[in-house]
């Protein structure tokens, strides 16, 4: 399978990934990933458009591969995303992140 189409975790996503409507139409480039802080569970990207920051659900994320991020939203849709919220900037990959030792309990 070629790289390009090969899908990954969005833990594995890089700033700067296009983002791409249904259509195609590449609409941004990814800004961060917001998660439950852990890398467990994608809550959703913020993307830079032409409009500024906007915030795309997870459930309108379709595909995810090393080359872009396809997205099931239509054009239309894509012009009424709602803005991106303020919160935790994630843009290092997961393996990157410090790990938290648990400490024993005694």
């Amino acid at each position: 399978m070629n790289d390009e189409f090969r899908p990954v975790a969005y833990t594995a996503l890089e700033r700067g990934t296009p983002v791409t409507s249904k259509r195609g139409h590449t609409f941004g480039t990814l800004d961060r990933v917001l998660d439950d802080g852990k890398g467990n569970i994608l809550h959703g990207i913020v993307v830079t458009t032409d409009r500024g920051l906007k915030f795309v659900a997870r459930d309108s994320i379709e595909l995810m591969t090393t080359r872009q991020i396809r997205c099931s939203l239509t054009d239309e849709q894509v012009g009424e995303l709602p803005p991106a919220p303020s919160g935790r900037r994630r843009t290092r990959p997961w393996f990157a992140r410090g790990r938290r030792t648990r400490r024993s309990s005694m």
